[in-house]
């Protein structure tokens, strides 16, 4: 679903166009509060329903799967987990995810950097875009304007007219699935993208529960 929200489908056409290049850098921060747990401090719905959202649009956006990992975790109270995972992927971008269950809801929940060479994207919340290139100095050019192909690209909905738009993605990824199962051309992730973010889930799981254990003693 997170390839879908509109932030995030916007970056990745930029990502997949011919303007980008070679994605080198990804951090994200992908934060929740602890009402997954009603008193019990099993963090399993958190990773199941949140984390493995960015194991699979994290690798999306670096155009390769994680190779290595390593994780390490802050648990503040029971149910109050914060950790950063630190990875490359298989083609040699390199990055940090950090994710956790001590924010509130009022506060911002997603924010994304992806960087090239001497070009970066961030997206807040999944409806902030912003495109860096790589602009002219322009203080002291008297003809300086804004270049269409250097300049900063900006982009956030008008919320006073998109009271039917889904930027979320949940719409936009129910009809490129539909499109899937009447056989005609489509985006949909498939079952190999779901084993691969699953597969990853595991193995950061994994690394948190032995650095959470090795903090508790």
């Amino acid at each position: 679903m997170k390839r879908y929200s509109t932030g995030n489908r916007i970056a990745g056409n930029i990502l997949r166009g011919d303007g980008f290049g070679q994605v080198s850098g990804l951090t994200g921060s992908y934060m929740s509060g602890p009402a997954y747990f009603a008193g019990v401090a099993d963090y399993s719905s958190f990773y199941l329903h949140h984390c493995v959202h960015y194991m699979d649009l994290i690798p999306w956006f670096a155009g390769a799967p994680f190779r290595e990992m390593a994780v390490r975790t802050i648990e503040t109270a029971p149910g109050r987990l914060l950790l950063h995972l630190n990875f490359d992927c298989e083609n040699g971008a390199i990055g940090t995810i950090v994710m956790g269950t001590i924010q509130s809801r009022g506060t911002p929940t997603e924010d994304i950097t992806i960087m090239g060479d001497h070009r970066r994207i961030e997206i807040e919340n999944v409806i902030n875009v912003r495109y860096f290139r790589d602009p002219a100095f322009k203080v002291e050019d008297p003809a300086a304007t804004l270049a269409d192909g250097a300049d900063t690209l900006n982009w956030t909905p008008n919320f006073t007219a998109a009271a039917n738009e889904d930027h979320k993605g949940y719409a936009a990824l129910m009809a490129d699935a539909a499109k899937a199962f009447r056989g005609e051309e489509n985006n949909a992730p498939d079952i190999t993208d779901g084993v691969s973010a699953m597969a990853s889930l595991e193995r950061m799981t994994a690394l948190i529960d032995d650095d959470l254990r090795r903090r508790r003693k």
